[in-house]
């Protein structure tokens, strides 16, 4: 499921940072699951990359705005 920038931003600091640490951890598995050969659902690879990438931008955004 692809996270929309409004549910990035209406989270907590701390929730953000939480569901990065899951995001980064499920990417790992799905690229070692994509070398193995078990991965099923290929497109969750993007999904999962995009996902770490809004709330990157969005961190950064606030960080760079709260100053």
């Amino acid at each position: 499921m692809s996270l929309s920038p409004e549910e990035i931003r209406k989270m907590s600091k701390e929730e953000r940072e939480k569901l990065l640490r899951e995001l980064r951890i499920e990417l790992i598995k799905l690229r070692t699951q994509a070398r193995v050969g078990t991965l099923r659902n290929i497109g969750r690879l993007r999904v999962v990359r995009k996902n770490i990438a809004r709330i990157l931008t969005i961190m950064r955004e606030e960080e760079l705005g709260g100053k």
